[in-house]
C-alpha cells in the first residue's frame, strides 16, 4: 500500500495581509472621519471660493480706479473695505480648524480600538502590530497633511487683495500659521499630538480632550514666545516703515540721558506741546515734537522678507516634531501587552 504523502505547512506561519488590502480596511474602518475632513474643509474652502472671487473684483475696481485719492475712488473703494472685515472675522475662526481636523482624527485612531479591545482581533489575522499601526497612521496622516495644504493655498489666494493693498503684513500672527507649509505642519502636529494620546490614555474622550490642551498651549507658546526668535530680530529707531508692513513686537523710548523711559514720562511730556501738535492729525507731528525734546523711539521687529524663511523654520521642527511623536506610538503600541 502507499501512503499519499501529506503537505509540509508553509515555514513562518501564514504571509502577511499584504499593505494595499490594509491600506482598504483603514479607508472602511476611518471613512466617515476622513469624509467629516472633507466636509469642513471643502464647505470652508466653497465659502472662501465664492468670497474670493467677489474680493479679487472689489480689489480689481480699487487698483483700476484713479486718481487713487478721489471721493469716487473713496467710494469704490468702500465695498472692498467691507470685505476685509468679513475676512478678520473668518480668519479667527480658521484658526481652529488644524486642532480640530488632526485631533479629532488622530486621538481616535488607536484609542477606540484600545478603549473597546478590537485590537486583539487584528493582530491574529495576518497583521502584527507594526504594519497595524503604520497602516492607519500614515495613511490618515497623509489625507488630513494633504487636505490641510491644498486649503491653504486657497486662503493664501482668497487673503491676497489685502496683502496687495497692505492692510496686514503677511507675518501678522492672526494669518501667519494659516499660509505657506504652517497650516499643514500644524494639522500634523495635531494628530501626531492625537494618536500619541490615545495611546497612551486608551480612551476616546480624554484623549481627545488631553490633545487639544496640549496643541492650544503649543501653538500659543509658538506665537506668543518662539516664532519671534527664529532669527535676530532688527532694531530701528522710530516705528518701522509699513509700505511693507513688518512684524513690530517692541517699541520702547529713551530720554535725553539715553535711559528707557515710560509711557507715563512720555504722556507728561506730550501734554505740554503746544495744542497744534496735540490736536495735529499727522501722526509724525506728535513724534516730531518728542525728537525735538531729545526723546527716541525705537522699535524691535522682524521684516516681511523672512516670511518664507520662518515658514520653513516653524514646518520644519513641527515635522520633526510630528514624526517623532508618530514613531512613538508606534513604539508604545509594539509594547502594549495584548
Amino acid at each position: 500500500m502507499t501512503a499519499v504523502a501529506t503537505p509540509a505547512p508553509p515555514v513562518g506561519g501564514p504571509r502577511p495581509v499584504p499593505w494595499a488590502k490594509l491600506a482598504w480596511v483603514t479607508w472602511r474602518q476611518h471613512r466617515v472621519a476622513l469624509a467629516g475632513v472633507a466636509v469642513l474643509l471643502g464647505g470652508l474652502g466653497l465659502y472662501l471660493l465664492i468670497m474670493g472671487v467677489r474680493i479679487h473684483g472689489a480689489y480689481l475696481a480699487v487698483a483700476s480706479c484713479h486718481p487713487a485719492g478721489s471721493a469716487a475712488c473713496e467710494v469704490t473703494g468702500r465695498p472692498f473695505s467691507s470685505y476685509y472685515h468679513t475676512a478678520q472675522d473668518m480668519t479667527a475662526i480658521l484658526q481652529v480648524i488644524p486642532v480640530l481636523v488632526g485631533v479629532f482624527v488622530g486621538a481616535p485612531l488607536l484609542a477606540r480600538e484600545l478603549e473597546t479591545g478590537t485590537f486583539r482581533f487584528a493582530w491574529t489575522q495576518g497583521c502584527g502590530r507594526l504594519r497595524w499601526a503604520v497602516a492607519k497612521l500614515v495613511l490618515l496622516a497623509i489625507a488630513v497633511t494633504a487636505a490641510a495644504g491644498a486649503f491653504s493655498l486657497l486662503f493664501s489666494w482668497y487673503y491676497q487683495p489685502f496683502f496687495a493693498e497692505r492692510f496686514d503684513g503677511v507675518l501678522a500672527p492672526q494669518l501667519f500659521a494659516l499660509r505657506g507649509v504652517d497650516f499643514a505642519a500644524w494639522t500634523l502636529a495635531a494628530f501626531a499630538i492625537g494618536a500619541v494620546a490615545g495611546v497612551l490614555i486608551k480612551r476616546t474622550v480624554p484623549a481627545i480632550v488631553a490633545s487639544l490642551a496640549i496643541w492650544t498651549g503649543l501653538a500659543l507658546a509658538t506665537a506668543l514666545f518662539l516664532r519671534k526668535h527664529y532669527q535676530a530680530s532688527l532694531l530701528t529707531r522710530g516705528s518701522p516703515g509699513y509700505s511693507n508692513p513688518p512684524w513690530v513686537f517692541g517699541q520702547w523710548y529713551t530720554g535725553p540721558n539715553g535711559a528707557p523711559v515710560g509711557q507715563q514720562t512720555i504722556r507728561n511730556v506730550v501734554a505740554h506741546a503746544p495744542e497744534s501738535v496735540q490736536n495735529s492729525t499727522n501722526p509724525n507731528a506728535v513724534t516730531a515734537y518728542l525728537t525735538a525734546h531729545h526723546y527716541t523711539q525705537w522699535s524691535t521687529y522682524q521684516p516681511e522678507s523672512r516670511f518664507w524663511h520662518f515658514q520653513f523654520i516653524e514646518g520644519g521642527w513641527l515635522l520633526v516634531l510630528s514624526l517623532a511623536l508618530l514613531a512613538a506610538t508606534i513604539w508604545l503600541v509594539r509594547r502594549r501587552a495584548a
